[in-house]
């Protein structure tokens, strides 16, 4: 019993904490009211693989380099960089006079969806943190006594597909209710979306270059 208390609060913890906005999950909202389920959900599946990967470094330390300042400098870098090129369409996109083209290519295509979601979540090494913290939450209330192999798979799995449900359920329901949502209001969110997207890559593309600025 106390085994299955842990796994549903291991996926609730995961769940919960997907649900302050972020870049990931500003990008599936742009996508899913604008029409394009199956690219929102690749990008969702993208933070999931990151998701996942970060809780592997946290548990089983696998990839010590990622600790290294220089290389989420660069990451950090990388990920605003795509965040501007996501907003500047996101914005040109919104304020041309012509009605809004739901079909538009660059929020079709899985693949780079996918690559996105990647990049995205890349940019935020916080994950590492928070897995970190849950762990130690998880051993402060009772539920974990001993943090072996077996209990830090359980945790990385239950709390991976908190995260993603999450976002899965977010972008299942935005799909749906844009239908009742007019299209100048969709212009306004997309619009909207697009400015939130820019100051986010504003801010990584700053403190990428001051990262690396103080490693020169």
């Amino acid at each position: 019993m106390e085994f299955i208390l842990f796994v549903i609060a291991a996926f609730l913890m995961g769940f919960i904490a997907a649900i302050p906005a972020g870049p990931v999950q500003i990008e599936t909202v742009r996508r899913s009211i604008n029409g394009h389920l199956k690219s929102s959900l690749m990008i969702v599946l993208g933070a999931f693989c990151v998701d996942i990967l970060y809780g592997a470094i946290a548990f089983f330390g696998i990839a010590p380099f990622l600790e290294g300042n220089r290389v989420m400098a660069v990451f950090r870098g990388i990920g605003g960089l795509l965040l501007l090129v996501l907003s500047v369409v996101a914005i040109k996109h919104s304020l041309e006079k012509q009605p809004l083209d739901f079909s538009a290519r660059h929020l079709k295509k899985k693949r780079w969806a996918f690559i996105g979601g990647i990049s995205l979540s890349v940019a935020n090494p916080m994950m590492i943190l928070w897995w970190l913290s849950a762990v130690q939450l998880f051993k402060d209330i009772g539920l974990i006594h001993e943090f072996n192999f077996k209990v830090a798979g359980v945790f990385l799995a239950a709390g991976s597909l908190g995260l993603a449900s999450y976002l899965v359920m977010l972008s299942l329901f935005l799909y749906w209710v844009k239908r009742f949502i007019p299209e100048e209001r969709l212009r306004k969110l997309n619009l909207g979306f697009g400015i939130l997207l820019l100051l986010i890559a504003v801010y990584f593309i700053f403190t990428s270059l001051r990262g690396l600025a103080a490693l020169s």
